[in-house]
């Protein structure tokens, strides 16, 4: 029997193209930084860790893992401290996120700025985590005014500006802006205000809604053949609803597959 292949027309090919890329173009919350030198940071930061535990073995730090976009926060008690490298204890749920992401963000209010520990050895029996390489690190998360959150999969948008409609695809989403991917040229830094066409899926009624939203442009970003738009949103109270209860409907989806995996 013969098979029937699809016709691949050029928004097939092109959402396929983002597909491919979209696990290499995840924003990260934070980057690591650089005080002095990476060696001697790790060794003050060790030194440091080493005080606060031999000062109050029960000191409480707080973990931060990004999972789907989500960020993942639970406290986490040091067990021990061997050489170049600590061991914490934490709950199920970061613990797999900082095993999905091979480190984890420290913060607390007795480090003077957040560190970053690499994954050294992980203990599921007891939901212990050996880190080390530590460096210290600036967090881009604490700069964001709303939650982002992954969706399931790229969604296919619609941008209405100058009297044409441009395709593009969105991987996740916030209800104060979205960055929308198209293909270079389609849209300029001279398109300015436009709308945002975007179906989202109503949890009430299990239907799929176009919103409508006002949108503005602050900054393109070119990407081999795509570019990558930033965009803010400038909701009217419909939009603002709807986007409102998408964004709360696919946290609790994250949370729930995360607990499931967890």
């Amino acid at each position: 029997m013969l098979g029937i292949r699809a016709k691949r027309t050029p928004q097939l090919e092109f959402l396929h193209s983002i597909r491919r890329g979209s696990t290499n173009m995840a924003l990260k919350a934070y980057n690591d930084v650089i005080l002095v030198s990476p060696a001697d940071d790790r060794e003050s930061i060790l030194a440091l860790l080493q005080d606060i535990h031999a000062t109050d073995p029960t000191a409480e730090f707080s973990f931060l893992n990004v999972y789907k976009e989500l960020p993942i926060t639970s406290s986490a008690t040091i067990f021990e401290i061997k050489k170049s490298s600590v061991e914490f204890n934490t709950n199920s749920t970061q613990f797999f996120t900082i095993g999905e992401a091979r480190e984890v963000l420290i913060q607390s209010n007795l480090l003077s700025t957040s560190v970053i520990g690499k994954v050294r050895e992980l203990d599921s029996r007891r939901l212990q985590v050996t880190l080390g390489d530590f460096s210290y690190a600036v967090v881009h998360s604490e700069k964001r005014n709303s939650v982002r959150v992954r969706l399931k999969l790229p969604m296919q948008v619609q941008l209405a500006f100058d009297g044409k409609l441009v395709g593009g695809v969105i991987r996740d989403i916030s209800l104060g802006g979205v960055c929308v991917t198209t293909m270079l040229g389609e849209v300029t830094e001279q398109s300015g205000e436009m709308e945002l066409r975007i179906k989202l899926l109503d949890a009430g009624t299990g239907t799929q809604l176009e919103s409508v939203i006002p949108t503005r442009l602050i900054r393109i970003v070119e990407n081999g053949p795509h570019a990558e738009c930033a965009m803010v949103f400038n909701h009217t109270s419909q939009s603002e609803r709807q986007m409102s209860g998408f964004i709360f409907q696919r946290q609790l989806e994250i949370i729930k597959e995360l607990k499931a995996k967890a």
